[in-house]
């Protein structure tokens, strides 16, 4: 796990103390603290995304629901990860195989295709990243507490 998250950041030049902690602060809620690399909820919870983000075909909701410590979501987003790392089989396979071979990847390739780091760069508050990163700021308190945690640790 360790492994997989330094190589993230080296990749997706998450590399600066300030985007480290507001990467891993987002990861940490929206992975409920690395426990869900694969969105909560039953099949039928997913048919809500059916229409939205390229899901075209009935069932593409569920398929390509959140995965990943960022939780990846929707089926053009996962084609569009699927081409920037050469392997068709995450769009073929879905939510599962990015959840079991690419969890730190998929998060960090969403971060830096959404230009995190530049909002970070440019002093965003989690609050400004959360609203990027969730569409709207649930659990920001949790975020907020999660980022002052690590701030006491990296410096």
């Amino acid at each position: 796990m360790v492994n997989g998250l330094n190589n993230t950041l080296n990749k997706f030049e998450i590399t600066t103390p300030d985007r480290i902690r507001h990467f891993l602060a987002q990861v940490m809620v929206e992975s409920d603290l690395g426990r869900a690399t694969v969105e909560y909820g039953p099949e039928s919870y997913f048919s809500k995304y059916d229409g939205r983000n390229g899901n075209i075909q009935p069932g593409d909701g569920a398929k390509y629901r959140g995965a990943g410590y960022i939780q990846l979501t929707g089926k053009s987003n996962y084609q569009k990860f699927a081409d920037f790392m050469g392997g068709q089989k995450i769009i073929q396979e879905g939510y599962s195989y990015v959840a079991e071979n690419y969890a730190w990847e998929s998060a960090g390739y969403f971060w830096k295709n959404n230009k995190f780091n530049d909002l970070v760069d440019k002093g965003s508050t989690v609050k400004q990243i959360t609203r990027r990163v969730n569409g709207g700021y649930n659990h920001l308190k949790e975020r907020e507490k999660y980022y002052q945690a690590i701030l006491d640790i990296i410096k």
